[in-house]
């Protein structure tokens, strides 16, 4: 299934949109769906984060060290 999806910019960000295009070549739908699934990727990291860094702290994980030490 596919979605439409009106966005309103302002003048500048369509013209940074527009940059965008024209240095990669992508159509200003790929670079929009390109920013989704990046902004979507680092909320989902983000979480995991949350959830993860401070029960890793109570196990006395504090560095990437201690982590390599426990799993090696």
């Amino acid at each position: 299934m596919q979605t439409t999806l009106t966005v309103r910019l302002s003048e500048k960000e369509a013209l940074d949109l527009q940059a965008i295009c024209e240095m990669t070549g992508k159509s200003r739908s790929e670079v929009v769906r390109d920013a989704l699934r990046a902004k979507s990727f680092r909320a989902r990291l983000d979480a995991v984060r949350a959830f993860a860094v401070p029960r890793a702290q109570e196990a006395g994980l504090l560095t990437e060290e201690d982590v390599f030490r426990e799993i090696s």
